[in-house]
């Protein structure tokens, strides 16, 4: 059979991606998604033009919707601002949501560093009902002056030894990052009604980092390439990088420091704000003056995430996202955008201006696009209005 429909026994797995760069370990990631779920479709998630650690990608949603077509995802559909820069559990919830809300996935597929999707299913329930052990122990963790991330981490592992006080669990299971991810979207899954079965594939320990890779492409992508890329992506990225249009933190130093110096950040509060105030003027580049505003309680991704809200003049969001806003897709999946369309619970857009009312939300990435291209040399925008990319 060609196409999907709601009578058809044909499935579409869901992935949550940034891409950023896509790189072999994303390849392998989506060959084993197809595998373990039995899928023929896969229909990804994307961060935009920013990433939830709250940095600009390396290049542009475009350029990175195209990586992913070409790397075999059916459809991208982006994931809006305000969810992906006001940390993990609104990253999660509002990818779910969204994949969720096409009406047509069965499967959730992410990668973890355990494999153990029973251990990370029965995390995220903790996290969605939050018993009362598992508060005691958030309590106690946060009492004793550590960070959030660190004191769930001790709660989750107090919470799952419980009942079994002998159990025995694996080293880094609720602190490493890719774990703590999973568990965040087996948490939104339980509390959307569990719309989607959660599946994992396991990242082993020294793959590709994107991380490095980004480095690399930043400091001498024009003598050597760095490993683990595919083809399409290298090319992708040298025509970024040759046009002066790939993105980094620091080209917004200047934004930020303005920003603090003329207490246009009110958000912060007394006490984060007096610290970047206080450091600003002596830090030219927003890393440098993060690095300063560190502490035990606020760590560097945290404060990244908060830097880039101010920004980019961003609150948590209140509710679940308003549209299913397509980026790209396959042309032989054509039908599949037709079959979202047909079942998704949301309004489905092809086109940046193309909503039924004014939104907020879509206004504000709009917005934020026009932010990113500051960055750029020469100025020129992305086409934040454009149809999705259609990729043979």
């Amino acid at each position: 059979m060609d196409k999907i429909s709601a009578s058809t026994t044909q499935r579409a797995a869901g992935v949550i991606v940034e891409f950023n760069p896509l790189h072999d370990g994303h390849i392998i990631h989506l060959r084993e998604t197809r595998r373990i779920t039995g899928c023929e479709y896969i229909i990804a998630v994307m961060s935009g033009n920013f990433v939830q650690r709250g940095e600009p990608a390396i290049c542009d949603k475009w350029r990175r919707t195209k990586m992913a077509l070409l790397a075999g995802v059916d459809i991208v559909i982006e994931l809006p601002l305000p969810y992906v820069i006001c940390g993990a559990d609104y990253f999660a919830r509002g990818a779910v949501g969204l994949l969720a809300a096409t009406g047509i996935v069965d499967y959730l597929c992410f990668g973890s560093e355990s494999g153990d999707i029973g251990t990370i299913r029965e995390c995220g329930k903790i996290l969605a009902e939050e018993p009362p052990h598992y508060k005691k122990a958030l309590r106690a963790a946060l009492d004793e002056g550590n960070n959030y991330a660190v004191a769930r981490g001790k709660a989750l592992e107090a919470a799952l030894t419980f009942a079994q006080p002998e159990r025995r669990l694996d080293a880094g299971l609720v602190t490493l990052p890719n774990n703590g991810l999973g568990m965040e979207y087996c948490k939104a899954l339980e509390l959307l009604g569990n719309p989607m079965t959660a599946l994992t594939t396991h990242r082993k320990p020294n793959g590709p980092s994107a991380t490095a890779i980004r480095n690399h492409l930043l400091t001498d992508f024009k003598t050597t390439i760095p490993p683990h890329l595919p083809t399409f992506t290298v090319d992708i990225l040298r025509e970024a990088i040759d046009k002066g249009e790939t993105v980094r933190i620091n080209d917004f130093s200047d934004i930020f420091r303005h920003l603090i110096i003329k207490n246009d950040a009110p958000e912060l509060g007394e006490g984060l704000h007096h610290r970047f105030r206080k450091h600003a003027p002596r830090y030219p580049r927003l890393t440098d003056l993060l690095a300063a505003v560190k502490t035990k309680r606020y760590t560097f991704t945290r404060l990244q995430r908060t830097a880039m809200q101010v920004i980019l003049d961003v609150a948590p969001p209140v509710n679940d996202p308003p549209y299913i806003r397509i980026l790209g897709f396959r042309k032989e999946s054509a039908h599949l955008l037709g079959e979202i369309t047909r079942c998704a619970r949301l309004p489905v857009l092809t086109n940046g201006a193309a909503f039924h009312a004014p939104d907020k939300i879509l206004t504000k990435e709009l917005e934020a696009g026009d932010i990113y291209c500051l960055a750029y040399k020469h100025g020129s925008t992305r086409g934040e209005h454009a149809m999705p990319l259609v990729k043979h």
